[in-house]
């Protein structure tokens, strides 16, 4: 293993430097000895595994091929591995992960809004994702969990019945002890003027106070039972995720960021599952090819999603009524 990473990343720099140093005193302009050769990695149709270019600077200006300089070494097709540094490092795994026909595997401990909905237009052409991330900051934690969480209310028919009925009830009652009271309390006032020991007033007095002292309970009882709960929640992945949080006791972060389409290739680097890590950051990454070394990762990454033990899932419920409203009645 040191020789192959010796043979297709030190033995290439190593000539091609010395190569490149050999030219730069061509590339010196003589009438100005402000100039020197800046060195930066950039690809060119230079033949070999690894491409130096000089560019030539002076202490105000830079050329424009700075803005895009990156470094790749491809090596024989029989290694299966390929480098990159530099930006744009997420273009082709991009495209591989795009053109996926049935298996996408992400660890990356940061995603975004944008990343997301690739994956899950890949769920939606049924292919097989499974995402595992680590962190999200305070403005991502709603966007990024409600759409990865669906929540589905579920009404538990017989209790809202049991609730319209009971509401019906309390409902007629108060509207009958109402005006009972009302027409009672006028009687009183009618015959009280007329007659102050007749014991039809009193009784009248008294079917007004029990009367009204009714309606205002069943009123009460009335707005009790339209808070009966009659709504449950269930929660569901709309995509294959665990969200590995960060345990404060054994301080366990996930920082890896693997990638691995269709069982075929995989990716392994630096770059996170962003669009700024894929496009503008500068970024490195390493493509591998090789089925054995392919499939080895595969099983790495499933044991990452089985292992609830050191690397402990999310709670989908409780993570489900932090992004969503319950209403119970």
């Amino acid at each position: 293993m040191p020789n192959l990473i010796y043979n297709f990343l030190c033995l290439p720099i190593k000539q091609t430097i010395k190569r490149n140093v050999n030219l730069a005193p061509k590339l010196q302009p003589q009438d100005d000895p402000g100039f020197r050769p800046y060195l930066i990695f950039k690809e060119t149709d230079i033949p070999g595994n690894l491409s130096f270019q000089y560019h030539l600077r002076t202490s105000n200006v830079y050329y424009k091929e700075r803005k895009k300089y990156y470094f790749k070494i491809n090596t024989e097709n029989s290694e299966g591995v390929e480098v990159f540094v530099g930006q744009n490092a997420g273009n082709q795994l991009n495209n591989d992960i795009l053109n996926a026909k049935a298996e996408v595997l992400i660890i990356s401990p940061y995603i975004d809004e944008v990343k997301l909905d690739d994956l899950l237009m890949l769920k939606n052409r049924n292919i097989r994702v499974r995402l595992a991330f680590s962190d999200l900051r305070p403005e991502q934690y709603g966007s990024i969990l409600r759409k990865l969480i669906h929540q589905n209310r579920v009404t538990d028919i017989k209790k809202k019945e049991k609730r319209e009925s009971l509401k019906s009830l309390f409902f007629l009652s108060s509207i009958a002890l109402f005006c009972l009271g009302i027409f009672a309390l006028i009687y009183f006032g009618i015959h009280l003027v007329d007659d102050l020991t007749n014991s039809n007033n009193l009784v009248a007095l008294l079917v007004a106070v029990v009367s009204l002292y009714g309606f205002f309970r069943c009123w009460e009882k009335k707005t009790e039972v339209e808070k009966m709960e009659i709504y449950t929640y269930q929660y569901s992945e709309n995509l294959n995720f665990k969200f590995i949080r960060n345990n404060r006791y054994d301080s366990k972060f996930l920082h890896s960021k693997i990638y691995i389409i269709d069982r075929q290739v995989a990716y392994l680097g630096s770059l996170n599952y962003t669009k700024s890590g894929f496009t503008s950051n500068f970024e490195s990454r390493i493509r591998i090819t090789q089925k054995e070394k392919v499939n080895e990762l595969v099983h790495f990454v499933h044991d990452i999603f089985e292992d609830n033990v050191n690397l402990k899932k999310h709670e989908l419920f409780y993570l489900g009524r932090q992004v969503y409203s319950e209403e119970m009645y």
